[in-house]
């Protein structure tokens, strides 16, 4: 009780210093917005002690940089060393120290960066190596830039290509290998580039013709030589996405014209589409791929099929080829432990499910149930101390973020929060949680809560605000409180106004078509604000949940699934005759955000049920099995 005292008379004396400040502050962010610098700099002068005090002085030397002399930008960055817009400054320095070529100047503040660079300036970074006449970073420059699908900025990226090519460093081979990679990443124009440099003119027209109508391509294919073959191996894994049979057929048809090793890269490709659509042939296409160099995803899809199959000894296999970096994913520990079960090898089993078991995530979960409940953390509950409260209230960043969170600029004190919480040890993390807590700050709390590594709180990291509304709404409509929760903290984090990409918003992130008929369903006249609104939103979320889980079997990793994926995709994805173990479902679900949200959703309700004071359950019981699929249609959105 003392430490709550504390904290509440402090944050009393804290709002009333800040009550006098607030209005230069947003006084001098609008003067910004009106570009009158002269007021910015006026109110940077009256905020000069305050903790947001460093904002006005960043926008003046941001909005001046070009203009600035080193001996004008340089006290600041010394000054606030460390801080998340210090780093933000030099870092539109270094971009613009590497437009200008001013090389010297640009490597002493390169190398004071604190977090890792963007390819904009890891490319200004190789050219002031390059323009010492230094040849041996060519190599290194080929490894970071090259083997990638993604676009790099042309600025900042092409004289180092342009090198990396003129030297031979980067082959005719290695060329064609990226064109892979561009072609598999569905990245055109990356592709298109890439065929000028080997000499060869792409059009975006037959671009466009193999990625919409690849049948058609394939009766009429354009360009000559091997880019013809390229091409005509990505129709066929384009055709594959929504015809295999058809593909399977082009592919016979093509092979001819290929040759043995492109012939092998089609029955890669083929196998790796069939193999994500749970196509049973994907296998006997993948031997007849040979010995093809393999990639991660290929892999990944080999092992996913062969899980849904059941065919352990394949598992064993695709994990064993996979790099040391893919094979140490705590995914493939647990199957590759879960296959040495099958292979009657305990004991080795029993070593990578220790392992796993020393976290609390779904994977942790699961190897605990397979190792038995003594193993595995005690889950001891950290309380924060005064002296922990204390640090946080002395730390400027974390400040400034709770500051611009009070005033509902979230997206800085987001950035700020993050920024502040690097490497922060354990009873900092915890402090701050728990002042996000109080401030209402749900999401930061559990990204600070979820960060610690020794000492754990699970009333902050599985924090449980409108409880009650939640409670009723789930009683109501009769579905699992601990999994209402479980499923809002992986959608929203409890913000009443998120809002996704794709439209969706509040507590439980409904569409807007799906949130409409569910208020149609419920007696309510539809209004779009609603949305925000946290008893309406869980309200309707409750309720689509409950008819999710009635349209799938009352199984609620399918009606997770549904919740994210739709309904009918879920069902497309149960086997198609005999019952599939739960977590072996989850791991060949096609989407990754659909697999990572299903596994998120249901470890959190497991920690919900807990922390509720329910009796332990196993995720494994929890997750329980997938029935074969119901054909009978689903109404609803």
């Amino acid at each position: 009780m003392k430490s709550v005292i504390t904290a509440l008379l402090w944050w009393l004396l804290a709002a009333t210093a800040w009550a006098d400040n607030k209005e230069d502050f947003l006084a001098a962010r609008e003067a910004l917005k009106q570009s009158d610098l002269p007021k910015v700099a006026s109110l940077a002068e009256t905020l000069s002690r305050d903790p947001l005090g460093i904002y006005p002085r960043y926008w003046l030397l941001s909005r001046q940089l070009a203009q600035l002399a080193p001996e004008q930008i340089l006290p600041f960055l010394n000054y606030y060393q460390g801080s998340w817009l210090a780093e933000k400054l030099r870092t539109e320095w270094l971009v613009l120290l590497g437009r200008r070529g001013e090389w010297d100047r640009f490597r002493e503040q390169y190398k004071l960066l604190v977090d890792a660079p963007g390819n904009d300036l890891l490319c200004y970074h190789l050219q002031s190596r390059l323009a010492q006449d230094d040849a041996s970073v060519l190599p290194h420059a080929r490894a970071v830039l090259w083997f990638t699908a993604k676009d790099l900025p042309g600025a900042p990226c092409n004289p180092v290509i342009d090198r990396l090519i003129a030297t031979g460093t980067v082959t005719e081979d290695d060329i064609w290998q990226r064109l892979r990679m561009a072609f598999e990443n569905s990245a055109q124009g990356l592709g298109r580039e890439l065929a000028r440099k080997l000499g060869q003119e792409l059009s975006a027209k037959s671009l466009d013709t193999i990625m919409s109508n690849p049948a058609a391509w394939l009766r009429k294919p354009t360009n000559s030589g091997r880019l013809r073959q390229e091409l005509a191996v990505l129709a066929i894994a384009r055709l594959a996405r929504s015809d295999v049979d058809a593909a399977h057929a082009a592919l016979q048809d093509w092979k001819p014209q290929l040759g043995p090793e492109l012939e092998r890269y089609g029955w890669r490709r083929l196998a790796t589409t069939a193999a994500f659509r749970h196509d049973p042939r994907a296998e006997e296409w993948f031997r007849n791929s040979g010995n093809l160099a393999w990639s991660e995803y290929a892999l990944e899809w080999r092992t996913r099929l062969a899980l849904r199959q059941q065919d352990w000894d394949t598992v064993y296999d695709s994990i064993r080829l996979m790099s040391e970096e893919s094979r140490k994913q705590r995914a493939w520990q647990y199957w590759l432990a879960r296959a040495h079960e099958q292979r009657k090898n305990g004991p080795e089993a029993s070593r990578l499910l220790a392992a796993l078991s020393l976290d609390d995530d779904y994977y942790g979960l699961l190897a605990r149930d397979r190792l038995g409940p003594v193993v595995g953390p005690a889950g001891a509950l950290y309380k924060v101390t005064d002296e922990d409260g204390r640090r946080v209230r002395a730390n400027a960043a974390v400040q400034r973020a709770l500051l611009l969170n009070e005033m509902g600029l979230r997206l800085e004190a987001v950035r700020e929060w993050n920024w502040a919480l690097r490497g922060a040890d354990d009873r900092l993390l915890l402090a701050a949680a728990e002042a996000a807590r109080e401030a209402g700050w749900y999401d930061r709390a559990i990204y600070a809560a979820e960060r610690t590594k020794t000492l754990h709180n699970y009333e902050l990291r599985y924090v449980a605000p409108y409880r009650d509304i939640v409670r009723d709404y789930a009683q109501q409509v009769g579905v699992d409180e601990a999994w209402v929760f479980g499923l809002m903290r992986q959608e929203s984090r409890f913000v009443t106004s998120a809002r996704s990409g794709v439209g969706a918003g509040g507590l439980m992130q409904l569409m807007p078509a799906t949130a409409r008929w569910v208020a149609g369903k419920v007696g309510l006249k539809w209004e779009p604000a609603m949305v925000n609104d946290a008893g309406v939103n869980v309200r309707l979320g409750t309720y689509y949940m409950r008819h999710v889980l009635d349209n799938l079997s009352s199984q609620p990793v399918l009606a997770t699934a549904g919740y994210n994926a739709g309904p009918n995709r879920a069902r497309e994805w149960q086997p198609p005759e005999k019952p599939l173990e739960a977590a072996l479902y989850i791991e060949s679900i096609p989407f990754l955000e659909t697999r990572d949200y299903v596994k998120k959703v249901m470890t959190n309700a497991v920690h919900y049920a807990m922390s509720f004071g329910e009796q332990r359950q196993s995720l494994t019981t929890r997750l329980g099995a997938i029935p074969p699929r119901n054909p009978q249609p689903i109404a609803g959105p």
